[in-house]
């Protein structure tokens, strides 16, 4: 009788992020490749547009701001956290004012998430404000719910 003894490794799963988007969907990505090839294809595996500008935004309300990385030779991994859930956003720049408005592309989210709603309209509005007005303060966790 031979036994066969399987070894599963952590490593092989923690190089994968979850990007949640659209109607409560979820895409799995890997992080051991180029930042500009990981941008490419979460654009290409949602739906978007290569011309879109995107980023992500984690569980405690943080943005990524990959769209200023875009272009970087580092690894996906130098800038996102493995295992790490994210938020798909679209960057909608005021070529006025200098800012950014945060748009989620999680669909529903104001009526599943109201404190996505509102964290997004507060980056938004902070992203207007100069530099040197800004404070720190707290952010709120995300928790993902599942439509009923």
């Amino acid at each position: 009788m031979t036994r066969v003894l399987v070894i599963w490794s952590s490593q092989h799963y923690s190089m994968f992020v979850t990007v949640l988007f659209g109607d409560c969907r979820m895409k799995m990505l890997n992080l051991n490749c180029r930042l500009i090839n990981f941008l490419h294809h979460l654009k290409s595996r949602c739906g978007l547009a290569s011309e879109d500008c995107v980023d992500l935004m984690d569980s405690s309300g943080r943005v990524m701001n990959l769209d200023v990385k875009q272009h970087s030779e580092n690894p996906a991994s130098c800038f996102l956290t493995e295992r790490q859930l994210y938020v798909l956003l679209r960057v909608h720049r005021d070529d006025e004012t200098g800012g950014c408005r945060y748009v989620s592309l999680l669909d529903h989210s104001n009526q599943h998430q109201p404190e996505l709603t509102e964290l997004m309209k507060k980056l938004s509005k902070l992203n207007k404000e100069p530099e040197r007005r800004r404070g720190r303060g707290g952010s709120k966790k995300i928790s993902v719910k599942k439509k009923q």
